[in-house]
């Protein structure tokens, strides 16, 4: 869902299988070429726990919306989740990660905002 110019929110709540991963992937990177965005936001607060195959499938999607030149932001990491991530010794490089929804679209918006404005001579 667009919360802004440039800026994308998708919310994820539940399991994160193979088919959902496939259809987010989808869904999200013909938004991100629909809107010309330049930061989707994934909200992982619905999420129960992150297994390494769902960590793959959001690196995954990262790394597919990132080649059409936008920038994922992760939000909603809860404790247990953050934990599972280091366990399972998940490489999160190149993700940028905020602590929350709100701290994400704060960031994101301040981003877009600054591609927005024209350069100074």
């Amino acid at each position: 869902m667009p919360i802004s110019q440039g800026v994308l929110v998708l919310p994820l709540v539940g399991v994160l299988d193979a088919a959902r991963a496939q259809q987010m992937m989808e869904n999200l990177l013909s938004r991100v070429v629909e809107r010309q965005a330049r930061v989707a936001i994934i909200d992982v607060t619905g999420v129960p726990h992150i297994d390494t195959a769902s960590a793959s499938a959001l690196l995954q999607v990262a790394r597919a919306v990132r080649l059409l030149g936008a920038q994922v932001v992760l939000t909603g990491i809860r404790p247990e989740v953050s934990q599972a991530i280091v366990h399972l010794d998940i490489d999160l490089a190149g993700i940028m990660t905020r602590r929350d929804l709100q701290s994400a679209i704060s960031f994101a918006t301040g981003m877009s905002l600054a591609h927005a404005s024209p350069s100074k001579p």
